[in-house]
């Protein structure tokens, strides 16, 4: 059997790649893939892997992505971040006027919890309080 046939067999029949031809037969990939250009099957043969690898690859995709998804079922700090931006985006969507729990929140550095009146209050000493934000805020 002469080279091209043996190329050509190795190619159609037993469907092995370029790069697995050229190192079986010990020559380049270039000489390899003109040997083959010149069947007139070879621009078929190659469509057809494309879309077998296409269709392997989205599969092997679905499979990581459902893979991550329920790893991130298993983590608890997950599920606890996602309440979390969950109960503030119901927050900030329910009125125009932020709630005294979230601006307490948010503004943490700047309210200190006072025991006797059982409240949290502004400490203007640290910084300059706009007129929207409470003096203190009940606890």
């Amino acid at each position: 059997m002469d080279k091209k046939t043996h190329i050509q067999n190795l190619y159609f029949n037993e469907e092995k790649t370029l790069t697995e031809i050229a190192k079986e037969l010990n020559t380049s990939v270039s000489y390899i893939s003109k040997i083959l250009r010149a069947n007139k099957l070879y621009l078929i043969e190659k469509e057809k892997r494309k879309r077998e690898n296409l269709s392997k690859r989205r599969i092997k995709q679905k499979e990581i992505i459902y893979k991550n998804r329920k790893n991130k079922e298993k983590d608890l700090s997950y599920y606890e971040l996602k309440s979390a931006h969950e109960q503030a985006s119901k927050e900030l969507s329910k009125s125009r006027k932020l709630g005294t729990e979230a601006i307490r929140k948010w503004c943490g550095t700047s309210y200190k919890y006072n025991k006797k009146k059982n409240r949290y209050e502004f400490q203007e000493d640290k910084s300059l309080r706009s007129l929207d934000l409470p003096k203190y805020i009940k606890a």
